[in-house]
């Protein structure tokens, strides 16, 4: 039993965690754990305290750039201050202090500043990430990747708490004490993950060379970085490809609960219900069919991924009041969609940066990113104000967008490399079926 269990790259991946990958493993729940209690519930409790949809949209471009913003210092504070500490620093601020500006919020004005402070979390996405994988054995990266996301379904399994909290206190109440915990339990991981973890080998090299540089003086010399990737038609097609996932994705974050509670009839309290079938199902792909996948054939289960968000965009248009079966349907579909496409949008980007230059190159990336999706939240918000189902009609031009860009991608095809070769899982034999 034990030798069929290695045979799973992913169940192998985890066996063997060590140093850096194994800290920022270990204590990924004391975020997600909170993240997935709170989190369903977000549209509707800002609707509970008077926000329309068009502010709901509003505070969600706010929140879009200012993560440009800071998508923009991430590669260069990472560089100057290392790794562990950025991690730290910008952590607290980009969660710790919104989950108390969320927790006493009384109306659009905390949610405005909160989006604000929540939108460093960019700079966190890079410093984090490369403490993750710079030290780790670049084979397994797809591997740590999805990793990251089953350590987050896994806290995702406390959601249906919320449901029993919801139902016997409303949504105000409970949202309330959620937040206390968010910032509680948040904070802790934070402050342990610094004391557990080291700097890694690149970011004590990009620290010395850094030291004696501004601030400023470094993000002016990264103008460099940026006109390379805006040169390679590559690049610039990832970057599409990665903003109109961003763009679909925080739209169905946003307004798929206010469609499914105002529109369809379902109850508030079942969104936890919903989160959770979508984080079992979720997690089953992670490992039955993610260690199975390979980013030099990354056409096939990509376009599947987008082809399985389309066929949930059609169900939310046109699906009737109070047909839970179709809701729990769009569920399923999204969880089958995600599993696929998380992994390998990102190791996508991963394949076309070189290693010394990941930070400044990936905040390139997301600030890009975020410049091109954060007007959308906006325009969905205008769109929900006149029917709650035409921010998804936006989606589907988002999904299909995506579509043609990973045909794209896939004609051009991925660097053929000594650096992004390694960086492959170890099964290649189901991929292409996939």
């Amino acid at each position: 039993m034990i030798q069929k269990r290695k045979q799973n790259a992913l169940i192998a991946t985890v066996i063997n965690l060590t140093g850096n990958e194994r800290a920022c493993m270990y204590t990924e729940p004391l975020w997600g754990i909170p993240y997935n209690l709170y989190i369903p519930f977000v549209s509707v409790y800002m609707a509970a305290l008077g926000m329309s949809p068009t502010l709901i949209g509003i505070v969600s471009s706010i929140f879009l750039a200012s993560q440009m913003i800071w998508a923009l210092l991430s590669g260069v504070l990472t560089d100057k201050l290392g790794r562990r500490l950025t991690t730290l620093i910008f952590d607290t601020l980009a969660w710790s202090v919104p989950a108390l500006l969320w927790m006493f919020a009384q109306d659009y004005r905390w949610f405005l500043v909160a989006a604000v402070f929540n939108g460093i979390w960019r700079v966190t996405e890079i410093s984090w990430g490369l403490l993750l994988i710079e030290d780790a054995q670049q084979d397994k990266l797809v591997h740590l990747y999805t990793l990251a996301h089953v350590a987050g379904l896994v806290a995702g399994f406390v959601a249906p708490i919320a449901y029993f909290f919801v139902q016997q206190y409303s949504v105000v109440p409970t949202m309330r004490v959620l937040y206390g915990l968010t910032f509680v339990m948040m904070t802790t991981k934070f402050v342990i993950l610094y004391f557990a973890t080291t700097e890694t080998s690149v970011g004590k090299r990009r620290m010395a060379e850094t030291r004696n540089v501004r601030l400023f003086d470094h993000l002016w010399d990264s103008r460099k970085i940026l006109v390379k990737m805006l040169k390679s038609r590559r690049a610039v097609l990832t970057i599409a490809f990665i903003a109109c996932i961003y763009g679909f994705k925080g739209i169905n974050d946003t307004f798929w609960p206010l469609l499914v509670t105002e529109k369809l009839g379902i109850a508030a309290e079942n969104l936890s219900i919903f989160s959770t079938v979508k984080t079992l199902l979720m997690l089953t792909c992670y490992f039955v069919i993610v260690p199975r996948l390979n980013i030099r054939r990354f056409r096939n289960p990509v376009l599947l991924a987008l082809g399985l968000f389309v066929a949930q965009e059609l169900l939310l248009l046109l699906m009737p009041v109070g047909a839970y079966g179709l809701v729990l349907l769009t569920v399923v579909l999204e969880a089958l969609a995600l599993s696929m496409l998380n992994p390998l949008s990102a190791t996508l980007q991963m394949v076309n940066i070189d290693r010394e230059e990941r930070a400044r190159m990936l905040g390139f990336f997301a600030a890009i990113c975020m410049l091109v999706t954060s007007p959308l939240s906006t325009v969905a918000g205008l769109m929900a104000e006149s029917n709650r189902v035409l921010p998804f009609v936006l989606n589907l031009g988002l999904t299909l967008g995506a579509f043609a860009l990973a045909l794209m991608l896939w004609k051009i095809g991925l660097p053929q490399d000594e650096e992004t070769e390694p960086m492959l899982p170890e099964e290649t034999s189901v991929g292409e079926s996939v």
